[in-house]
């Protein structure tokens, strides 16, 4: 948060539904995704004035894995009741946290370098 005398600027983020019944596009088990709304609002003695730099993004339940939509879908999925989610829409936040990943299967943390979860055995993409 930012102020400057008595305005601010703030990052906020919403978690706007739990979208339910859904295949993750990453891991393709069932599963659910969060749907998030991050945005910066400008603010006048903690009143909010107007709201910029909208972005929404899906969180996966069962793998963490996070897409951003674009703010139109977005909008639409945060309208709709029972949102569908249409996989070409999703784009994969890859966030790279240096030598350890996830086993698609187990959800155990492995370093990148494994072919095969040392826990599981799956083999690794």
């Amino acid at each position: 948060m930012f102020f400057i005398g008595i305005f601010g600027i703030e990052t906020k983020q919403d978690e706007i539904k739990e979208i339910r019944n859904v295949i993750c596009k990453k891991c393709g088990r069932m599963s659910s995704y969060k749907l998030i709304k991050q945005y910066n609002m400008f603010h006048f003695f903690f009143v909010p004035l107007f709201k910029w730099n909208i972005r929404y993004f899906l969180i996966s339940r069962c793998c963490d894995s996070i897409f951003e939509v674009s703010m139109d879908y977005g909008k639409e999925l945060e309208r709709q009741r029972d949102p569908i989610i249409d996989d070409k829409e999703l784009i994969e936040i890859n966030f790279n946290y240096g030598y350890i990943q996830k086993c698609p299967n187990c959800l155990a943390e492995i370093d990148t370098h494994y072919k095969y979860c040392p826990y599981c055995g799956h083999k690794i993409n």
